[in-house]
C-alpha cells in the first residue's frame, strides 16, 4: 500500500515486501540521501521525512529564502 506524506511517497521495496522506501512524489526528482534506503514501518519514515522537511525549512529561512 502508497502512502502519500508531505511530498514523498512511503511503499514497499519492490524486493523486499517486508520493508518500505521513500520515494519523490510524481515523476523524476531526487531523493535526498537523509531518505534513502530501508524503513521498517511508515512511522519511522514519516519521522525521518519530517525532520528533513523541517531542516530544509530552516535552512531556507536562515538563507532569506521563502519555504515553499
Amino acid at each position: 500500500m502508497i502512502h502519500t506524506y508531505q511530498g514523498y511517497q512511503i511503499k514497499p521495496h519492490p524486493q523486499h515486501p517486508h520493508s518500505l522506501i521513500v520515494v519523490t512524489e510524481g515523476r523524476g526528482g531526487k531523493i535526498p540521501a537523509v531518505l534513502e534506503g530501508m524503513f521498517t514501518n511508515r512511522k519511522t519514515a514519516m519521522t525521518v521525512i519530517d525532520a528533513y522537511v523541517e531542516s530544509k525549512t530552516k535552512k531556507d529561512i536562515g538563507d532569506g529564502k521563502k519555504p515553499d
